[in-house]
């Protein structure tokens, strides 16, 4: 791409020092919305080393925000992204993108309307524009609506004025359409991120969504076999086998998990007339199911009802050979 379509002007003086070009970082561009929350997000995410914000696919040139505002640039409010890609990839800073706007939101993030708020992902060579597109082919495959997300050559970037940079680090109290908890959990996020889109459709729908799969058809309902019950996202193990019994409910059911501080618990007030506590995995966040007061009194009382699709059975006579030998003891019991 020549230098004339691919112009980006950032001011080098603003950069930090350690992100400073070279062969070994990588740059992308983001559009998602107002940018003050959007490079927060991406600062905390492990590998990027400098972020700016500015003005990409501007027709007016080095515009200033007022211009912006106004409507006569067209330009749309960036996020410049320095990363290492040893330490994190394109795909998973895609992902993360993708996860924290609203994709089929047009011209609109939050209370944000307007042309230069509109998301894109602006590509600078044909790997950046494959992982995009590739990207975007399974995120309708999730939610099968049109994104109104832009994959598109990078035609210029001017960096944003001086206040703008970093605006939530020197306003931490500032009003942005990314949710704060979001960029508090980016760096847990990022470490499952890619393994959580590459689930398949149903493990994605119960993990991610919480829905819940059908009842006596699903994997693990009248498994009996010893052995564990992991994490289907990082692999923890969760459940054991020495714990399951046949609740009858259609799901697999537990009377405890392997240890207390591997799950979390949630009220879920969803069905009208019926609360329910929800339970996720403290690590990686996925919903499994929900447990109740309703399981055998001489096991403690408690049914864990879970979903299959958000487990994996690892059989005992595999635990070795997959690096599950010191759980053996919760499946012997010794």
């Amino acid at each position: 791409m020549s230098e004339q379509n691919n112009h980006d002007t950032t001011n080098n003086s603003r950069r930090n020092p350690a992100a400073a070009d070279g062969p070994s970082m990588q740059t992308a561009y983001f559009a998602g919305g107002c940018f003050w929350g959007l490079e927060r997000y991406f600062q905390n995410v492990d590998g990027v080393t400098d972020t700016t914000v500015g003005y990409a696919q501007s027709k007016v040139e080095s515009p200033s925000y007022e211009q912006v505002c106004a409507g006569v640039t067209d330009a749309a409010e960036t996020v410049k992204v320095v990363f290492d890609p040893a330490q994190v990839t394109l795909r998973t800073l895609t992902l993360l993108f993708l996860e924290v706007i609203d994709p089929f939101s047009v011209d609109r993030q939050g209370e944000d309307s307007g042309r230069q708020y509109r998301t894109g992902m602006f590509f600078t060579d044909a790997t950046q524009q494959s992982v995009y597109i590739a990207a975007l082919e399974q995120l309708v495959d999730r939610q099968p609506a049109r994104p109104a997300v832009l994959v598109e050559p990078l035609r210029n970037f001017y960096p944003a004025e001086a206040h703008h940079q970093d605006y939530l680090i020197a306003n931490p109290g500032g009003f942005c359409h990314i949710p704060l908890a979001a960029i508090a959990n980016v760096k847990r996020r990022q470490k499952y991120v890619e393994k959580i889109w590459d689930l398949t459709l149903e493990q994605f729908a119960v993990t991610q969504c919480a829905a819940t799969e059908r009842p006596f058809v699903n994997a693990y309902d009248e498994e009996f076999e010893p052995g564990i019950y992991v994490d289907v996202v990082s692999g923890e193990p969760l459940f054991s086998s020495r714990d399951k019994f046949d609740s009858g409910c259609g799901w697999p059911a537990f009377s405890k998990p392997i240890a207390d501080e591997l799950l979390t618990e949630h009220a879920d007030h969803r069905i009208p007339g019926r609360d329910r506590i929800e339970v996720r995995t403290a690590d990686t966040q996925i919903h499994l199911g929900h447990v109740f007061d309703d399981g055998p009194a001489n096991r403690g009382g408690l049914r864990y009802c879970m979903n299959s699709a958000a487990l994996r059975f690892v059989p005992r006579s595999r635990m070795e050979a997959e690096g599950y030998g010191d759980w053996l003891p919760a499946v012997d019991g010794e």
